[in-house]
């Protein structure tokens, strides 16, 4: 039986609203599809070259982005401006936007995902499947097991 025939994500998640102020995050990127091992190795570059991020906000968090209507992931840090981007790494706005967060143990984001894959069920909270979503990682979630997605609202 299949992850997603086996659990009931609407019954595993808690939901809260957020309005987040606009974000500039430095980073590294990759086109989307990518396998795990791709997103690890993304993680792994960026934590070797934070050090050359000028102007971080230390608000504990790493931020993996999925924009450009699902085709690219940034992973990256937030700054105060986007003034120097270093060699190999980009650039991004994360904009001021109303999320909806879910927050549910990390086992569950294959079925979190094809839960969202379809429209009705996006639909159904009111969800932008178009607009920059946002996964956060930060020693409060991944080391309990917890992953919190942001997606934006209509």
């Amino acid at each position: 039986m299949s992850e997603q025939n086996a659990v009931d994500m609407e019954e595993l998640w808690t939901i809260r609203t957020e309005r987040f102020r606009e974000r500039f995050l430095i980073g590294l990127q990759n086109q989307l599809p990518q396998s795990y091992e791709d997103e690890q190795q993304l993680f792994a570059m960026l934590e070797a070259r934070k050090g050359e991020i000028k102007g971080q906000i230390l608000d504990g968090n790493t931020y993996m982005v999925i924009h450009d209507n699902g085709s690219k992931m940034t992973v990256g840090l937030m700054v105060n401006q986007l003034e120097e981007v270093p060699e190999g790494m980009v650039s991004l706005i994360v904009p001021d936007e109303e999320y909806v967060v879910f927050s549910f143990e990390e086992k569950y984001i294959c079925s979190f995902w094809q839960f969202f894959c379809e429209r009705h069920n996006r639909a159904k909270y009111e969800l932008d499947a178009v607009k920059a979503r946002f996964e956060t990682f930060n020693d409060s979630l991944q080391p309990n097991g917890i992953t919190e997605i942001y997606y934006p609202k209509l």
